[in-house]
């Protein structure tokens, strides 16, 4: 007898011996025991079936343990933690670190990106007691993905947000490669690529031996984590940015933009069978892709701003009222994980303009700069004689800090927080009502908070750590980190430590004191 993740193939019989029977069953998915009729007779009469017994509880543990998932920071609620004592330190790395660290046994593993004309990415194995590099791999982009241990393999995906395309859904701008990699997780060399049209920015999940991600060429892919092979894959009508999908049993759910054709959809997707659950659209919706979702119970929550829409006879009045015009907002917004039904739209912000500066902005929107063939056309002419020009705000280089306004969500006990980088603030938000029970000023953020027994965690764009009691929100301690800025993921805790890295290339581990912990 054993206890399987599915049904056996078939039920034992007698010609089966006790070990094969245990082999039958963990070819599977579902709890189910499986037994031969001899195994049977022989534990009725035998007091050796104590033994046999204690064998299969090992078996029972071992085999669950094999089918084990990783998913972005290890669950759907983007509690990052790790029961390692993992000790304090304080290095350089070489590279900003745009994502949190993960556990690959008593190591740590650490994802790097650098912007400019040499774009370039690395993932680092570090001890987690010393601090000390193991073993760093060079990549040929950025790294924005928290690494996935896959098995022996460690999983990572390469590309930057920037996606400047000349031809709608055909094409980015970029000079270096987009892939999902596979490393070797003894030794950080390269044992398989998958090319893809665009970046890879969201946190693969591995399920089952497969690598399941959205990527950014309008595709939701299914990878065999030991070869890389594609297996499945299904057509999505948004491009996914940073939305790493969180998934509960066979659904993944992550939002996604497309900036060519206003399809900003919120998937759930089965990993079974293969197929769209539900999808759900948000018009005028922008950003939908940079929040990753949390689930809490049944319910999936995102976030997003929301662009305003006016008409012409609005906007006159407005102007000759000298009444400002609502540019966006920034909401939260609830769904049912089974059938997709929106429950609640909360406004947490709210940006006003004047008429004028509204018409302005609209006037030079994502739609007509992406969709006016003439502005493409003098794009790609541009490029093609090593020609500037400037167009709009959007043809700048990249940014020395990165364009997120719309870091994930955390999920704790019944409140939600989220901590929208335009608003300054960090809200704690019931899951249930989705009303503000409090909000604390963290200024300007893009990370998402971390939580251990009921302390939260977050640090700013300036490298400042709040320490907070995660159902109140009053302040417990604050502390200046040189860590740079941090984010768009917040950092790992352990019992004794919290571990963040930013774009200085600093990764640090800081003890927690007693008095700091409730």
């Amino acid at each position: 007898m054993g206890w399987t993740l599915s049904p056996c193939h078939g039920p034992a019989t007698a010609k089966l011996s006790f070990l094969e029977s245990v082999t039958c069953c963990r070819g599977g998915f579902m709890l189910k025991m499986c037994f031969s009729r001899r195994f049977y007779q022989t534990a009725k009469t035998d007091r050796s079936w104590i033994v046999s017994w204690i064998f299969l509880a090992a078996t029972s543990i071992t085999t669950i343990h094999a089918y084990a998932s990783s998913q972005f920071e290890e669950n759907a609620q983007h509690l990052a933690f790790t029961k390692n004592k993992v000790g304090t330190f304080d290095i350089r790395v070489g590279q900003p670190i745009i994502a949190p660290p993960a556990v690959d046994g008593k190591n740590l593993l650490v994802t790097t990106g650098k912007t400019g004309r040499h774009q370039s990415g690395q993932v680092l194995s570090i001890n987690e007691k010393t601090g000390a590099i193991l073993w760093r791999t060079p990549l040929g982009n950025i790294t924005m993905t928290q690494a996935v241990v896959a098995g022996d393999y460690v999983i990572v995906g390469l590309g930057g947000k920037r996606m400047f395309a000349v031809n709608a859904g055909r094409s980015c701008r970029s000079r270096f490669p987009h892939a999902i990699v596979a490393l070797q997780a003894t030794t950080g060399k390269i044992v398989w690529k998958y090319a893809t049209r665009c970046q890879d920015m969201p946190t693969p999940t591995d399920v089952h031996h497969e690598i399941l991600t959205p990527t950014g060429g309008g595709r939701f892919i299914a990878l065999d984590s030991h070869t890389g092979k594609l297996l499945w894959q299904i057509p999505i009508d948004g491009w996914s940015g940073m939305s790493s999908p969180a998934r509960a049993r066979s659904n993944l759910y992550f939002g996604t933009d497309n900036t060519f054709t206003n399809r900003n959809d919120f998937y759930d997707i089965n990993w079974r069978t293969h197929k769209v659950v539900w999808t759900r659209n948000f018009t005028h919706a922008v950003n939908l892709a940079e929040a990753s979702p949390v689930i809490h119970k049944d319910t999936v929550f995102t976030a997003f701003m929301h662009i305003q829409s006016y008409g012409p006879f609005s906007f006159v009045a407005h102007l000759w009222n000298h009444i400002p015009m609502r540019e966006f907002t920034f909401q939260i917004v609830s769904m049912n994980a089974t059938t997709g039904q929106l429950l609640h739209q909360q406004i947490i912000y709210s940006h006003t303009v004047s008429p004028v500066q509204w018409a302005d902005y609209s006037i030079t929107s994502d739609d007509i700069y992406w969709k006016n063939w003439v502005m493409a056309a003098l794009r790609k002419a541009a490029r093609a004689l090593n020609i500037t020009i400037r167009l709009s705000d959007m043809d700048k280089s990249d940014p020395a800090l990165p364009g997120i306004y719309d870091p994930p969500l955390t999920a704790w006990h019944h409140i939600i927080y989220v901590e929208p980088r335009l608003t300054k603030r960090l809200y704690a938000i019931d899951a249930h009502t989705e009303k503000i029970l409090w909000s604390f000023r963290t200024g300007e953020d893009i990370t998402n908070p971390n939580i251990y027994h009921g302390v939260l965690y977050t640090v700013n764009m300036k490298g400042k750590l709040y320490v907070l009691d995660a159902q109140t929100g009053d302040l417990i301690y604050t502390k200046k980190l040189g860590t740079g800025t941090v984010g768009p993921s917040e950092g790992l805790l352990s019992p004794h430590a919290f571990i963040v890295g930013g774009r200085s290339g600093k990764l640090i581990s800081l003890f927690i004191a007693s008095r700091h912990r409730k």
